[in-house]
């Protein structure tokens, strides 16, 4: 049907473009524009470990990036927020603001 092929391509695409990140560098380099005066369009997810902490409100900012979604289930995998460095129970969802 018509809604499962929608359903599958969203799916498809999600899956394409979803990275996961465990460092501040990759995800600088993730979500920084080739071309600072043309920024393309970016259309990426990416999972990081992250703990809610105000300090990191100016690096999300100066990208321009924003937390999607911290999802409730099939996330918990230990690790170190890649902003503060502080254990972190589960990876939240980052992507471009425009």
């Amino acid at each position: 049907s018509i809604q499962d092929n929608l359903y599958n391509r969203a799916l498809e695409y999600r899956s394409a473009n979803t990275v996961q990140i465990d460092s501040l560098d990759e995800f600088k380099k993730y979500f920084t524009p080739k071309d600072a005066d043309k920024p393309e369009i970016h259309g990426g997810f990416a999972m990081c470990h992250f703990v809610d902490e105000p300090e990191i409100d100016e690096i999300l900012k100066e990208l321009k990036v924003t937390v999607r979604c911290i999802p409730f289930e099939g996330n918990e995998e230990p690790g170190k927020c890649i902003f503060t460095g502080k254990p972190s129970k589960k990876r939240a969802i980052f992507a471009k603001a425009y």
